[in-house]
């Protein structure tokens, strides 16, 4: 590991309070996944979704994240999306997960056509889009349960953005062994800084969603999120608490010129970590100590 990044790992365990304190530098292997997705229910067709697999030295049975990217507003960009969470990859399997970060059908070297389209913003079918995604995630979950290395029934689900709403949406279907998610800005609509199609549809499927969800949650947005607003975040929290979730809200302090891009800047990790660590230690995906005399360097 570079000196930069360990000194970031550092930051992040002390943090993270007591959360990885057992936890050694490994050695990370990275590796590209193919994973296979039905077209739709039912359908012969399989569809390949691309993604990249960080595991840490060892046998496991290790923990699972997934971190899920989010959607360009121009959606003739989604076709050059690529796996922009690489250093919060690296950062968490140090810690002791497996981690795949995915791309979804649609975006960038995944098959498509795309499957999370929200019809029109006049008339937004936001929740449909959401379960659209959701279906990718899950097969990204069934594919990681076939691994030998990692323990099923500790899987956490993360995302950013768009990403944030498929983990929800995700999270409403119950698959086993998902035991908590992490929503980093999540939302859809947004066209400008200062408007989102339908604000009142996306509270409505955030309601949905929350409507048969049954693990805790940890919500994070930034003060001066130019995608989703506080007044917004306020309006999409209260949908789940409404339904008696657990949900955790954090607002992130002020960053930058638009704080959507929070989780994007990984030197904000340690502020995050803050909440983010007790939060997984809390439902139980703390990694088993890794393996001491673990490499430093990056296996591909």
């Amino acid at each position: 590991m570079k000196k930069n990044s360990f000194l970031l790992y550092a930051l992040c365990v002390l943090s993270a309070g007591l959360f990885f304190s057992n936890a050694a530098v490994a050695e990370i292997t990275e590796q590209q996944i193919n994973i296979p997705v039905q077209l739709k229910e039912g359908s012969p067709t399989i569809l390949n979704l691309v993604g990249t697999l960080y595991r840490p030295e060892g046998n496991g049975p290790f923990p699972v994240l997934l971190i899920n990217h989010g959607t360009p507003r121009n959606g003739n960009d989604r076709i050059s999306t690529t796996d922009v969470y690489q250093e919060q990859a690296h950062l968490f399997a140090a810690m002791g997960f497996v981690v795949i970060n995915p791309i979804r059908r649609g975006y960038g070297k995944s098959d498509g056509p795309g499957n999370d389209g929200y019809h029109t913003c006049d008339d937004p079918y936001y929740f449909e889009a959401g379960l659209g995604s959701a279906r990718d995630i899950s097969a990204v979950i069934d594919y990681v349960k076939t691994q030998p290395y990692v323990d099923p029934n500790r899987i956490v689900l993360l995302g950013k953005s768009t990403g944030g709403v498929a983990v929800l949406a995700t999270a409403s279907l119950n698959k086993p062994g998902v035991i908590g998610v992490i929503n980093f800005a999540g939302g859809r609509g947004s066209q400008t800084a200062s408007f989102v199609c339908n604000e009142d549809r996306l509270v409505e499927s955030f309601s949905r969603y929350a409507s048969t969800t049954h693990v805790p949650m940890l919500w994070l947005y930034a003060k001066n999120d130019r995608f989703f607003g506080p007044a917004l975040a306020k309006r999409l929290l209260n949908a789940y608490l409404d339904q008696h979730v657990d949900v955790r809200f954090v607002q992130l302090p002020w960053y930058g010129s638009d704080g959507h891009a929070f989780f994007d800047a990984i030197k904000n990790a340690p502020e995050w970590m803050k909440d983010v660590g007790p939060f997984l230690n809390s439902i139980g995906a703390n990694p088993a100590p890794l393996s001491s005399g673990a490499g430093t360097d990056v296996k591909q």
